[in-house]
């Protein structure tokens, strides 16, 4: 075929040089959550079920984190593509002001309503009670990952991936071992169940904290990066300007699943579990598509910081066509893994396992869509049109699949069909993407 001659394959393997590092970072991030599933499965229906309510909590915050740092990201490459240190130390400080402002405002918010906030999302009280509990002690992980955000997105956009794929290996083992010590109460540590997988989380991104605070100043030693105390009202205000478009484009499509998972816990336990279970599963697999595209459009941003803007569009669909590759990769992944399900958790219940059975066929195919939705819409945001993005996703989660799933729950759908709304969503925004991505391409051109 013409387009495989055509590869670039010195770009290709220039944006997988920096991918990798990301795609596994993105990975050891998502184990986390896998990591506290399995060690909290063992202890029944009721645990999954909290933890599937105050991790969703708590995975939106950070996710709206993330969105920040994606937002300061692109800002910061398009600093490194102009080759300009003191503009890079402005940016990185600006975003750091408006992650960590963030953090303590949701933090304060939620240290006073978290006891009504779970308590509207699920009826039953011990899935409450533990989901509180949760929810309180994960209050730590979101004031670090607000500084810890910012640091990571400065190396990515400066093509130094590998330091904070290093802060992960040293987060994930003392993640495990600190978890799985206060879950279970090995080692003379107190058992605490659920809520000692909150603390190791606390516990190991604080010294992820700490090693990426220490790499971030030898580049201020090295020469690397400068400015960070030009920073003013002016150019907090400017980088908020850059970042809104995108963090309100997550805080919709995250708000949206975070509504649906709220819905989703309705279900009865045994079918929210079995989402619960699955959901981590679905995200991991999609991390290795969202951080090569991730990492295509740090190049795009440099490029647009050069100004050469001709050189775009054949960027992206080069970018494009790995993607593809991947989807049908990510595609026969799922395929496998369910069919090992019951090995994989062997101490739930038997409905647990019959329902993760019953979506199987949804959660496989949901790939085909998402792929293309996540390069379309990150290669759109590096591009400027973040609020175009927010119009679909409004239109296709918050109009159709959030009303459409309440309904299914409320007139006890079968569970495959309301799973199903999650497809849905990715199904809608296919064609409106691709559309928005080839009309940016065909002005460039």
């Amino acid at each position: 075929m013409q387009i495989f001659k055509n590869l670039d394959k010195k770009t290709l393997w220039g944006i997988a040089s920096v991918a990798w590092p990301m795609a596994i970072n993105a990975v050891l991030m998502q184990s986390i959550t896998i990591v506290d599933l399995l060690l909290i499965a063992a202890l029944g229906d009721i645990p999954v079920a909290a933890f599937g309510i105050g991790g969703a909590l708590i995975a939106f915050l950070v996710s709206i984190q993330m969105a920040i740092g994606n937002g300061t990201q692109l800002v910061l490459s398009r600093a490194v593509g102009a080759g300009d240190i003191n503009k890079v130390g402005l940016e990185a400080t600006s975003g750091w002001i408006i992650s960590v402002g963030f953090g303590l405002f949701t933090i304060i918010a939620l240290w006073f309503g978290v006891d009504a906030l779970i308590h509207l999302i699920t009826h039953d009280d011990n899935v409450a009670l533990l989901a509180i509990e949760y929810v309180t002690i994960s209050l730590i992980v979101v004031l670090f990952s607000s500084l810890t955000k910012v640091i990571v997105s400065y190396f990515n956009s400066s093509k130094k991936t590998r330091i904070p794929l290093y802060g992960f290996m040293i987060e994930i083992p003392l993640n495990i071992v600190c978890s799985a010590a206060l879950i279970y109460g090995l080692w003379g540590a107190p058992e605490l169940g659920l809520v000692g997988a909150a603390w190791g989380s606390a516990v190991a991104i604080i010294v992820r904290f700490v090693y990426l605070a220490i790499q971030l100043n030898k580049e201020r030693i090295n020469g690397h990066i400068a400015g960070f105390m030009r920073v003013s009202r002016t150019s907090v205000v400017a980088h908020f300007h850059e970042v809104l478009p995108i963090v309100a484009n997550f805080a919709v499509m995250f708000g949206g699943l975070l509504m649906i998972q709220a819905l989703f816990a309705q279900l009865p336990v045994s079918s929210y579990a079995a989402i619960t279970l699955i959901l981590p599963w679905v995200k991991i697999v999609s991390m290795f598509v969202n951080s090569w595209t991730h990492s295509s459009t740090i190049l795009v941003s440099q490029t647009l910081g050069k100004e050469d803007y001709k050189s775009i569009p054949n960027l992206v669909r080069q970018t494009k066509l790995v993607t593809w590759m991947m989807c049908a990769v990510m595609v026969t992944t799922f395929y496998i893994f369910s069919l090992f399900i019951p090995q994989l958790y062997t101490n739930l219940s038997a409905e647990t396992i019959t329902a993760l059975a019953i979506i199987a066929p949804s959660y496989i195919l949901i790939p085909i869509f998402r792929v293309n939705n996540m390069f379309c819409g990150n290669m759109i945001r590096a591009m400027g049109e973040s609020y175009l993005i927010v119009r679909i996703n409004l239109i296709t989660q918050w109009v159709i699949a959030i009303p459409m799933c309440a309904l299914l729950i409320y007139f006890n759908a079968p569970l495959l069909l309301v799973f199903s709304v999650i497809l849905l969503d990715e199904a809608l925004k296919f064609y409106p993407f691709r559309r928005t991505l080839y009309k940016k391409l065909d002005s460039y051109a």
